[in-house]
């Protein structure tokens, strides 16, 4: 909770585009957090709804930032440029922080060499896609195998402001989400920095409510994954082609993935979750290999 005898100085970052139907409720979380930030930033994105006529409600209790449409990436980077504090935390207009977000986000800075804390992200709304999102912990910092987590999601994250600029700050050829966080995480441990996981910081999320709409999610990841290993070559997918002929052809690696859920959530629910994995496999791939077509 503090650094250097004081209270850590946060400023949090929203970026939005077309968000007007969520965007207030996550600025109320953020103004009744038990750490206060030393502002709120909200970034809108070139909107096309009545994001901007919802923002003018929250006049004088946020900075409102706007820019022509140019992604998530360029929007985190414009209230970064802007922000006073020294550190930064990111939550997404569709996003509910509980109350101890910044609180419990802040303990996890007591060393120099953490750049970023992370924390779980969980379904605000039930569903069967959200329920497996929550399983398989889509959204949450994941340890590698050596145990250190490799890159933390903007959904719920905060770095030091200093270690983000001197990274280059978030890379906005990246223009939809998916693989931006990586690139700057791994720029930030090339600098020798780590990352840590809060458990206790919590930040309720909408996840894609139809199974269409969380493929296209995952698609897109992908497609951010490709350009990653453009950038970082370990990154790749070798023979992203014969994977996802591979994958399609291995549908009885569903039933081999059934066990595995059946005694947490049930044999119904067990099926759903190994076919979305099935699913999300290929997705995947099918988006890998449309970011190459695209460069073709």
């Amino acid at each position: 909770m503090t650094v250097a005898g004081g209270y850590l100085r946060i400023s949090v970052v929203v970026p939005v585009y077309n968000g007007a139907e969520t965007i207030s409720q996550t600025i109320g979380c953020l103004l009744r957090q038990s750490l206060p930030p030393v502002e709120i930033i909200v970034v809108d994105d070139g909107s096309t709804d009545e994001t901007s006529e919802v923002l003018r409600e929250f006049d004088g209790r946020i900075i409102l930032l706007t820019q022509p449409n140019s992604g998530p990436a360029s929007a985190r980077n414009r209230g970064i440029k802007a922000a006073v504090g020294d550190f930064i935390a990111f939550t997404d207009s569709d996003c509910l922080p509980d109350e101890d977000w910044l609180l419990n986000l802040s303990l996890g800075f007591d060393d120099e060499r953490v750049a970023g804390v992370g924390g779980v992200v969980r379904s605000a709304v039930r569903g069967l896609t959200s329920e497996y999102v929550d399983a398989i912990r889509l959204l949450d910092p994941q340890p590698d195998e050596d145990g250190e987590i490799p890159y933390l999601i903007t959904a719920n994250a905060c770095f030091r402001r200093e270690a983000l600029i001197e990274a280059g700050l978030f890379n906005e050829c990246f223009r939809k989400p998916g693989g931006e966080e990586p690139d700057v995480c791994l720029r930030m441990r090339r600098m020798g920095l780590r990352f840590r996981f809060a458990e206790r910081a919590l930040a309720l999320h909408r996840h894609r409510q139809t199974i269409g709409s969380f493929l296209n999610t995952i698609i897109n990841y992908g497609e951010g994954l490709y350009r990653l290993g453009q950038l970082w070559p370990d990154h790749r997918i070798e023979n992203p082609a014969r994977r996802l002929l591979r994958r399609l052809v291995e549908i009885r690696s569903v039933i081999r993935r059934i066990p595995a859920y059946t005694t947490k959530h049930g044999l119904p629910k067990a099926i759903c979750f190994s076919l979305l994995d099935y699913l999300r496999q290929i997705a995947f791939l099918s988006g890998y290999l449309r970011g190459r077509w695209r460069e073709t």
